[in-house]
């Protein structure tokens, strides 16, 4: 049982803030430090092995790239659409709206692709060559505000330590975290040196997204 020090609500299970006052949870004893090393298994040295199109793998579990992918589709009816009807001449007043709503489209979904698709690059280069530090998972939530491919995405939030300083990042997936994936559970994180602010966790499967 955890008891938020703010305004007194218990939680069965460990979660960040409270969710009726928004107050810092304290961690439970066995979230104080993670379990010895030897537990899990560490990831081998860089530069590691990646699955070719890992980055668009990991495009099909994000939101963001999903929708993007939607208004591509949509934009490419619409201009083509627009265009035919242009070219009619009869039907240009309504071709010429159809065809800009088309290019509308076509520029919003493109820019969120692209640039969902430049973290994803960004996730599998920190996979790759990345340092490693053992760190721990801080909660595990489901969110039932979007869907992906009719699933509802998890979060997994964790925090390590780096160069002397603490840290926390997060992934998404589409999949129910299995155990070593639970709050208190000891991961392995890799992270950038340059900037440890961008992380991920290892190991990290088809259906992880960096956060």
């Amino acid at each position: 049982m955890i008891t938020c020090p703010w305004c007194g609500t218990n939680y069965i299970a460990f979660q960040p803030n409270c969710g009726n006052c928004g107050g810092a949870l304290p961690l439970p004893p066995e979230m104080a430090a993670p379990e010895a090393p030897s537990r899990i298994a560490a990831p081998p040295p860089p530069p590691r092995e990646m699955p070719r199109h890992h980055a668009w793998r990991l495009l099909a579990t994000d939101g963001s790239a999903v929708a993007g992918g939607i208004l591509l589709l949509l934009g490419a009816i619409f201009a083509v659409l627009g265009l035919a009807l242009t070219i009619a001449v009869v039907t240009a007043f309504v071709g010429i709206p159809f065809g800009v709503l088309g290019a509308v489209f076509l520029l919003v979904g493109g820019v969120l692709v692209w640039t969902r698709y430049q973290a994803a690059a960004q996730v599998v280069d920190i996979l790759r060559t990345g340092d490693a530090a053992l760190g721990v998972v801080t909660h595990a939530t489901e969110s039932y505000h979007i869907q992906v491919n009719g699933r509802f995405p998890w979060t997994i939030g964790y925090r390590f330590e780096a160069q002397g300083r603490a840290y926390e990042g997060q992934v998404t997936t589409l999949t129910r975290p299995e155990v070593d994936r639970q709050p208190g559970k000891p991961v392995y994180v890799l992270y950038r040196r340059d900037n440890p602010a961008q992380n991920t966790i290892y190991p990290n499967p088809y259906g992880y997204y960096g956060g």
